[in-house]
């Protein structure tokens, strides 16, 4: 309980200089941040991974040890690849719906005729 009152007193400057959200660009750019904060720590992670790994590679002894360090690497590479398009994914999704001044969608509609209703007998 003594850590538990102890953290919250810790984190107590973070939740009183925290920033108020007005609007929805406020909230999309709050999550960017966020999501590209989780990103780059996944890409640095992935990169350190493959480095890792290809050294173990390099520095392996028997064909068993060369064959898991190769499928290590090729995993690394996999993931690396998967982190990179969801990170572009997010960044087109951000800028396909954002609003703003400049970017608010068309909302007029001026010299569309409809055709006359249809009536069907009974």
């Amino acid at each position: 309980m003594k850590k538990l009152i102890a953290l919250v007193l810790a984190f107590s400057p973070s939740f009183a200089f925290a920033q108020a959200l007005n609007d929805i660009n406020g909230v999309a750019q709050k999550a960017t941040n966020i999501g590209n904060l989780v990103v780059q720590l996944a890409i640095s992670l992935a990169v350190v991974w493959i480095i890792i790994n290809v050294i173990r590679y390099l520095i392996a002894g028997g064909e068993e040890d060369r064959k898991k360090g190769g499928m290590a690497i090729l995993y690394g590479v996999i993931g690396l690849f998967v982190i990179l398009s969801i990170w572009g994914l997010v960044y087109l999704l951000t800028n396909s719906f954002q609003f703003g001044q400049n970017r608010a969608p068309i909302q007029k509609i001026d010299n569309i005729q409809l055709p006359p209703p249809v009536i069907v007998p009974n």
